[in-house]
C-alpha cells in the first residue's frame, strides 16, 4: 500500500519541502508538518505560495504491477531540451494525453533539477548532485518516454519531418509528427583584451554549476561581471559561503532595469554587509597575470586582483538550429501567441523565444507556454495569456520581489518606506497609472495584492463575434530605423548619421542595418538592450 505525501513539490520552480528538512531561513524547524506552514510562507526558491506546491507520493511498492498506459503507433512528438522548459512541456502533454508517442532529446544527463537553486546552492551547503532531484532514468519511467540523454541535434530537416541525432552511438535521423524546440539561452562573456589568459566561467546548468563548484573550492577571491538579477544571487550566495567578491558592472546600481536607484543602493548596502565589493559605473578593460596572480583593470585604472571569474551578463537565445533550417527568428526563435514557429509542425517555448512583446525571461511564463501547446497539440487551439507576474529576487541579504513594467514605458518611481530596511516601490504611467513596482524587505508580502492592479503581459486574445465583419488590413507599423536608440544600461546613444565607425559601422547605417553581434561601445551591451528615442 502506498504511503501519504513524502514531501511537496513547488509546480513553478521544482523545489521540494521535505518536512524533515523544514525551511529554516523562511522560519520553519525540521519536523513541521506541511498543514502547519503559515499561509503566507513562500517558496524560498521563487516566491510563490502554497497554493502552487503538489504532493509528492511515495514510490509505488514493488508488488505494484500497474501497466504504463499503451503508447500509440505513429510518428512521436519529438522535444528538444531536457531543462525546466523541456520537462514541463512533456508533464503537460502528459496530462493532456497518455498514450501519445513522445521523444525526449537532452544535450545534457537528463536529470530533473531546480535550476534557480543553483544561485543559493552555496550558502544552503548543497553539493551539485544533491540538487538533482530525479535522474533521467526515473523521469523516463514517470513520463513514459524515452530521454536520449548526452545527445546533440545536429539538423532539423523540415521537409521530411526529420531531425539528425548524434550521440557516442553514433549518427541516426528521427521522424516527429510535431516538433517542440526548448533550447533555452547561452550565458554572454562580452569579448575583453586579455580574457584569452583566463577561463571565465559562467553557471546556467547543472553541468555549468558541477564545473564551477569544483573549480572554486571552498575559498577565494570571485571576480563577478554584472550586476544583474542573476549576479546579485551569486554574489549574496557567494558571499554567505564564505568568498571574497568583487562585482563591476556599468550601470551605476545594481538590478537597474528592474528597480529604482534608491532601493538598488539599499541592496549594495545588505550586500557590502556580507563582504561584497562593488565597482558600479565601471567596465573591464583588459585583464592581466601579475605576481599577485589574475588582474582585472578596470576602466578608470584601478585594479581588481581575484582567482576565477564568473560571468553573469545576461543570456543569449539558442537561435543556431532554427536558423540553419530556415525558421523565423530575431533575438530569438519567432513565435505567434500559440507559440508556433513560421513551420506549422514546429512549437518553441521558454528562454529561446521571441514573443510579440518580446523575450519571456523566468519560470512562470514558460509554465503556461507549456500549457498553451499542449492543449493545442491535443486539439483545443489555445493563445497564450499571461497576467502581470512578480519575480523573486535570490538575496536573502534583502528580500526582494520586482514586477518592472514593460520596455520603454514612460513614467516614474514612487517609494515609500514603511519600516527599516523595507520599501515599496510603484511605477506610474503619464496617466498616474501603476503598471510596475518593486518589494523590498517585509514588503515582499504585498506582491500577489500588488500583482492584481498590474495590466496584463499579454492580455487574452478578443474572442470574435460569430458573424464577424472582415478585418482591416493593420496599419505599418512606424519605421524606427532612422531613429536614435539608446543603452538602457549605460546611456549610450547611436545615432544612424553618425555610426560606429571604430565598430566599423559607417555614418548612415540605420539600425535595422546593424549586424545582430554589434555590442554598444560604451558598456557591451547587445541590441535588444537599446530602444528608440
Amino acid at each position: 500500500m502506498n504511503q501519504g505525501p513524502q514531501g511537496y513539490r513547488c509546480v513553478i520552480c521544482d523545489w521540494i519541502y521535505d518536512p524533515a528538512l523544514g525551511d529554516p531561513d523562511g522560519g520553519i524547524p525540521p519536523g513541521t508538518a506541511w498543514e502547519d506552514i503559515p499561509d503566507d510562507w513562500v517558496c524560498p526558491i521563487c516566491g510563490v505560495g502554497k497554493g502552487d506546491f503538489e504532493p509528492l507520493s511515495a514510490a509505488p511498492a514493488a508488488s505494484d504491477t500497474t501497466a504504463a498506459p499503451q503508447i500509440r503507433e505513429q510518428r512521436p512528438v519529438v522535444i528538444i531540451g531536457s531543462g525546466i522548459a523541456g520537462l514541463s512541456m512533456a508533464k503537460e502533454l502528459r496530462k493532456q494525453d497518455a498514450s501519445l508517442p513522445l521523444v525526449i532529446i537532452s544535450a545534457d544527463g537528463g536529470e530533473a533539477y531546480s535550476k534557480p537553486g543553483l544561485s543559493t546552492a552555496l550558502a544552503r551547503g548543497q553539493q551539485p548532485d544533491q540538487l538533482v532531484q530525479k535522474t533521467a532514468e526515473e523521469l523516463a519511467a514517470e513520463l513514459n518516454c524515452p530521454i536520449r540523454s548526452r545527445t546533440q541535434v545536429s539538423a532539423i530537416h523540415r521537409e521530411t519531418q526529420q531531425i539528425s541525432l548524434q550521440s557516442s552511438d553514433g549518427e541516426e535521423l528521427l521522424a516527429y509528427e510535431q516538433l517542440i524546440l526548448a533550447l533555452g539561452a547561452d550565458a554572454r562573456v562580452f569579448p575583453t583584451p586579455g580574457d584569452g589568459q583566463l577561463d571565465i566561467a559562467t553557471v546556467n546548468d547543472l553541468d555549468d554549476y558541477r564545473r564551477w563548484h569544483q573549480r572554486i573550492g571552498k575559498q577565494g577571491r570571485i571576480l563577478l561581471i554584472g550586476a544583474g538579477l542573476i549576479g546579485c544571487e551569486f554574489a549574496n550566495d557567494l558571499a554567505a559561503g564564505g568568498f571574497q567578491v568583487e562585482v563591476v558592472d556599468p550601470a551605476p546600481w545594481p538590478l537597474a532595469r528592474l528597480l529604482p536607484q534608491t532601493m538598488g543602493q539599499m541592496l549594495v548596502d545588505a550586500l557590502q554587509g556580507l563582504g561584497c565589493r562593488f565597482h558600479l559605473g565601471r567596465s573591464i578593460g583588459r585583464y592581466l597575470r601579475s605576481e599577485q596572480g589574475l588582474i582585472a583593470e578596470l576602466d578608470d585604472g584601478s585594479r581588481l586582483a581575484f582567482d576565477h571569474a564568473l560571468s553573469a551578463v545576461g543570456l543569449a537565445p539558442r537561435i543556431q538550429l532554427a536558423q540553419a533550417a530556415g525558421l523565423e527568428t530575431g533575438l530569438g526563435i519567432r513565435v505567434d501567441r500559440y507559440l508556433r514557429t513560421s513551420d506549422a509542425h514546429i512549437f518553441a517555448l521558454g528562454d529561446c523565444v521571441q514573443t510579440d512583446i518580446g523575450p519571456l525571461p523566468y519560470i512562470a511564463p514558460l509554465l503556461a507556454q507549456a500549457a498553451a501547446i499542449a492543449k493545442t497539440l491535443n486539439g483545443t487551439e489555445t493563445a497564450l495569456d499571461l497576467p502581470a507576474l512578480p519575480v523573486l529576487v535570490k538575496t536573502p541579504a534583502l528580500p526582494l520581489v520586482v514586477c518592472p513594467p514593460a520596455s520603454g514605458s514612460r513614467g516614474e518611481w514612487r517609494l515609500e518606506f514603511p519600516a527599516e530596511a523595507s520599501a515599496r516601490a510603484l511605477f506610474l504611467d503619464e496617466l498616474n497609472r501603476p503598471i510596475g513596482f518593486a518589494l523590498a524587505g517585509d514588503c515582499t508580502a504585498e506582491q500577489k495584492e500588488l500583482a492584481r492592479q498590474m495590466p496584463d503581459l499579454l492580455p487574452p486574445l478578443p474572442k470574435k463575434p460569430r458573424f464577424a465583419r472582415p478585418e482591416k488590413t493593420p496599419p505599418k507599423p512606424p519605421d524606427l530605423s532612422d531613429r536614435c536608440h539608446e543603452c538602457l544600461i549605460c546611456r549610450w546613444r547611436y545615432d544612424p548619421k553618425l555610426g560606429d565607425p571604430e565598430a566599423g559601422i559607417p555614418p548612415g547605417t540605420p539600425w535595422s542595418a546593424l549586424p545582430e553581434d554589434w555590442i554598444c561601445p560604451g558598456c557591451g551591451a547587445y541590441k535588444d538592450d537599446f530602444e528608440p528615442v
